[in-house]
């Protein structure tokens, strides 16, 4: 089958600053181009005016801290064709004034005939467009499938929010598109009653490296706190992941013997060492920076306890990298994770950002016994290896096809 993929984020080369895009729809191309499909990505991202690029970097970098953003370099205003893993990648950016802002319809017209004269150019004639992200991919998704009588699909990230329905002409684009997808339980029922749909968006799930998922041990034995706890956070440094909050709860309930390893780098790492400093951590709390994923994963197999508390998170692959290790998991209620993790069954909720919340939890874990801490990893363990790359990418697509209108 041939597979276009339109997305507004996508990682390329030129990428730089703390804050760079998710591989997740690479990891999902990746995973097709393997099953023997064939697919071509178009990553159209926003190109704006030239003195949008001069912001000096470290403003960049603590501007991307505290919104999220990811800021694009110089660079990223031209065009782009490159094929790695197998996928045909086109950058084809996209005149914006200011963030934020939507598109024309006219610019997407003109969007659309030039990612269509590419492919004609390739003689690929897809089969399926899949788009992924709200703005430009639902009506790039939508142009360009009925243009080739395809099906069709496209995934929100926690982005159908009120503001964009309206900017982004969201209600009358999803009509004309055959299946739409979430990214948590959730956000499924939210996108379901905000774009007043009929039936409620498939989800469409992250998943662990196949090799991580190969290599997991499939019994849980390492929850005996008698040595101390072992605490791991794995993520960007960023204002909304409340790695602050994590660390105040972490200091407020640990033992002697307990510590928290923090891996990862961003903008606020600095700020989050000194709070570490000014709070008298010591050598309880260690920042290892941005390190190879295999050695993450080597950490996480021997942390005990795994916390994520962020807003706005999506359905992250380091969460099923957690569990897949037998971490005790905590996640943020109402984030991508509040449906698959059942509380005090297979891991733990907790509200984000909230200190006092986080604190019962830690205690809630450390008054368990051996064998309850281990039953829950055992828990988290079995859900977890059904949530490979490879895995998730078969069932992402069976659901896109399954849920044609």
């Amino acid at each position: 089958m041939n597979i276009l993929v339109i997305t507004q984020l996508y990682p390329q080369p030129d990428d730089v600053g703390d804050n760079k895009p998710t591989r997740t729809v690479e990891y999902f191309a990746k995973e097709w181009v393997k099953s023997g499909h064939k697919v071509i990505v178009a990553h159209c991202p926003s190109k704006f005016p030239f003195l949008f690029y001069l912001i000096p970097p470290q403003i960049k970098n603590k501007l991307a801290g505290a919104t999220s953003n990811i800021f694009p370099p110089l660079s990223s205003r031209k065009k782009l064709v490159r094929e790695e893993f197998g996928i045909k990648v086109y950058r084809f950016p996209m005149i914006k004034a200011l963030p934020g802002n939507g598109y024309s319809q006219q610019a997407m017209r003109s969007q659309a005939q030039e990612i269509c004269e590419s492919l004609n150019k390739e003689d690929f004639i897809p089969d399926l467009v899949v788009g992924h992200f709200a703005n430009p991919s639902a009506e790039l998704t939508a142009i360009i499938a009925k243009h080739y009588n395809a099906k069709s699909s496209i995934v929100f990230h926690h982005d159908c929010t009120d503001a964009n329905i309206e900017k982004y002409r969201l209600r009358e684009i999803v009509v004309r598109i055959g299946a739409i997808g979430a990214r948590s339980v959730i956000e499924a029922k939210e996108v379901q009653e905000k774009l007043h749909l009929n039936t409620i968006p498939f989800i469409c799930y992250s998943g662990a490296p196949n090799d991580a998922v190969k290599a997991a041990k499939l019994v849980c034995n390492k929850q005996d706190f008698s040595e101390g706890i072992r605490h791991i956070y794995v993520g960007s440094l960023i204002k909304r992941k409340h790695l602050d909050v994590v660390i105040k709860a972490f200091l407020n309930t640990a033992g002697e013997k307990d510590t928290l390893t923090v891996v990862g780098g961003g903008p606020e790492e600095e700020p989050l060492r000194k709070l570490a400093s000014e709070l008298k951590a010591g050598e309880r709390i260690i920042f290892t920076g941005r390190i190879p994923r295999d050695e993450v994963l080597k950490l996480m197999g021997e942390a005990q306890v795994f916390t994520l508390i962020s807003h706005g998170e999506t359905f992250g692959m380091v969460y099923i990298e957690a569990m897949l290790q037998g971490c005790l998991t905590i996640a943020s209620k109402g984030g991508g994770f509040d449906g698959l993790i059942q509380d005090g069954v297979n891991g733990f909720i907790c509200e984000p950002g909230d200190q006092i919340n986080l604190e019962k939890v830690y205690k809630r874990i450390a008054a368990m016994t051996t064998e309850e801490r281990n039953r829950i990893g055992q828990a988290a363990i079995d859900i977890a290896i059904h949530y490979s790359e490879q895995e998730v990418a078969e069932r992402y697509l069976k659901d896109i096809m399954n849920n044609q209108r």
